[in-house]
C-alpha cells in the first residue's frame, strides 16, 4: 500500500511516524512538503528563542500512550524542563527526531520518501488516485491524508482594499522579511490581539525595537497567562439530548464561583473542560455552535489559548510602559502617505473614528479556518469538483468520525482522510498537540487495518 501524506508539519509527520511504527505489511509513505524542514509547520519553524510553547513540556509528548516522551527527550539533552515552557523551535527539533527514530527503527517492508513540492490536483483512478505536484511530478496513491496544518490569515474587510497590495502591509506574518526595513523607532500596527500578535511583539522586543506597537482587534482581548494549578475534577457530563450554549455557560460560571470558594482559580476549571470539549461541542445544535462563534469565541480563545507566564510578563511590561497600546475596534480605512500609513478604525465603544499613524501594518489575525477563502490549489480543486465539502460552519472540511472526508453529497471517501485543523468545525478542539497526536495514532491504525 502507498499512503500519500500531503503536508509535513506536526500532523503529517505524526501520521507518518505512527504508520512506520505499526506497519505489518509492505508500506510506502510519500510525504509531500515544500518546506526545507519536516515537522515544523508554522508554529515550530520560528527562529526566535523567546517564542515558547504555551503548554508545559511534560504535557507535550508526541505519543498519547507515552506521556513522558518529550520530557525524557529533553532530559537526555542534559536539562530538567519539568514545568517549563520551552522554545517552540526546540520542539520542532524534537518532532524531527521522532520521525528520524521511526525511520531508523521501521521494519524492512516499510519505507518513506519525501518530495519537496506542493500538491496541486488529485485525479481518481479506480479506487486509487494520482496526485499531481507543482514541480510536474505525479504520485500514485492508495490512500491520501490531507494534513495541511494552518493556512495564512485573510485580509480584514474594508471598503477599499487597495492598501493590501502595498509594501507597507505584511500579510504573511512568518515571511522572511516580515520585520525587515523597520527602524528601531518606527511605529507599527498589528491587526489581531491573539498569540500570533504576541509572537510578533516578542520578536520586535528581542531585536530592540523602541517604537510604539499599536494593536487593534474587535474586542481588544489579550491571551491570559498560564498559572500552575493542581488538576480539577471533571464537573460536566455530556448531555444525552441537545442543550443550549446559555445552559453550558451558566454551569461553567457556577463552577468557577464554587472553585473560588475552595481557593481554586478559573484556569483549573478551564483545564478540566479540556477532555470533554469535543463531545460537548458535538452535542450542541448547529445554531448553538454558530451562536458560540458569533459571541463567545474571542473570550474562549483568550482563556483557553493562554501564554507562558514569562511571555505574559513581557507583554504586561510593554503595556505599562505604553510601548504596546491595545485598541478595541474595527478597521475602517487606510490612507497611505509617502512615509506612513494613517489607519482609521471604529472603536468598540464610542462614536466617530479614531486614527493611528504607523510605518508598517502586520496581519496577526491568526490561522484562517474559513476554507471558502483558502487559495491553496489542491483545496480549490477538491472543492470545485465536489470531492470534499465545507463543514456546515464554514470552518474547515466535513468529515466522518474517523476523519474520512465527505464529498459534496455527504458520502465518506475511501481514499481521502484528514486530521487536525481541517476538522475544527466538527470537533472544535483539534488544533493542539494533545488532540492531533490522538488523531494521528487512530488514523494510522485505521489505514493499516484496511490494508490487513
Amino acid at each position: 500500500m502507498r499512503v500519500v501524506i500531503i503536508g509535513g508539519g506536526f500532523s503529517g509527520v505524526m501520521v507518518a511516524t505512527q504508520l512506520l511504527r505499526r506497519a505489518q505489511n509492505p508500506l510506502t509513505i510519500t510525504l509531500i512538503e515544500p518546506r526545507l524542514l519536516l515537522g515544523r509547520g508554522l508554529a515550530y519553524s520560528t527562529v526566535h528563542e523567546n517564542h515558547l510553547l504555551n503548554v508545559p513540556a511534560e504535557r507535550m509528548s508526541a505519543f498519547p500512550d507515552d506521556p513522558g516522551h518529550f520530557l525524557h527527550w529533553l532530559n537526555q539533552r542534559g536539562n530538567d524542563h519539568a514545568g517549563c515552557f520551552v522554545p517552540r523551535k526546540l520542539y520542532g527539533v524534537y518532532v524531527q527526531a521522532v520521525l528520524d527514530t521511526a525511520i531508523d527503527e521501521a521494519p524492512a517492508h516499510a519505507r518513506i520518501e519525501w518530495i519537496p513540492s506542493e500538491a496541486v490536483a488529485l485525479l481518481p483512478q479506480e479506487g486509487r488516485a494520482v496526485v499531481r505536484l507543482e514541480n510536474g511530478q505525479t504520485v500514485q496513491a492508495d490512500r491520501i491524508v490531507l494534513a495541511p496544518g494552518h493556512f495564512p490569515s485573510g485580509d480584514p474587510t474594508v471598503a477599499d482594499g487597495s492598501f493590501y497590495q502595498s509594501q507597507r502591509y505584511i500579510r504573511q506574518v512568518w515571511g522572511p522579511d516580515t520585520l525587515n526595513h523597520l527602524t528601531s523607532t518606527d511605529a507599527v500596527l498589528l491587526i489581531g490581539s491573539g498569540l500570533t500578535m504576541v509572537d510578533i511583539v516578542l520578536a520586535l522586543h528581542a531585536q530592540g525595537h523602541q517604537g510604539v506597537i499599536h494593536v487593534i482587534s474587535r474586542h481588544g482581548l489579550l491571551p491570559q497567562s498560564h498559572q500552575s494549578s493542581t488538576p480539577y475534577p471533571s464537573f460536566l457530563k455530556v448531555p444525552e439530548k441537545p442543550t443550549t450554549l446559555r445552559t453550558l455557560l451558566r454551569r461553567v460560571r457556577q463552577e468557577i464561583v464554587e472553585a473560588t470558594l475552595l481557593g481554586r482559580d478559573w484556569w483549573a476549571v478551564m483545564d478540566a473542560l479540556r477532555p470533554q470539549t469535543q463531545a460537548l461541542w458535538q452535542a450542541l445544535p448547529l445554531k448553538e455552535q454558530q451562536r458560540f462563534l458569533r459571541h463567545l469565541r474571542p473570550y474562549w480563545d483568550t482563556h483557553r489559548h493562554r501564554a507562558a507566564p514569562e511571555v505574559a510578563a513581557v507583554i504586561d511590561q510593554l503595556r505599562q510602559s505604553q510601548h504596546l497600546q491595545i485598541h478595541a475596534g474595527r478597521i475602517a480605512a487606510y490612507q497611505e502617505h509617502a512615509d506612513r500609513v494613517c489607519v482609521s478604525y471604529q472603536p468598540r465603544r464610542g462614536s466617530g473614528l479614531a486614527r493611528v499613524k504607523v510605518s508598517r501594518v502586520i496581519n496577526c489575525t491568526g490561522p484562517n479556518g474559513d476554507y471558502r477563502q483558502i487559495e491553496h490549489p489542491l483545496i480549490r480543486d477538491l472543492l470545485a469538483l465536489g470531492r470534499v465539502r465545507l463543514n456546515p460552519l464554514n470552518l474547515g472540511l466535513d468529515t466522518d468520525a474517523e476523519g474520512r472526508l465527505l464529498n459534496a453529497q455527504g458520502k465518506a471517501s475511501s481514499l481521502l482522510y484528514t486530521l487536525g485543523p481541517p476538522r475544527q468545525g466538527g470537533l472544535w478542539e483539534t488544533m493542539a498537540v494533545p488532540e492531533i497526536r490522538v488523531q494521528a495514532q487512530s488514523l494510522a491504525q485505521s489505514l493499516l487495518t484496511q490494508d490487513a
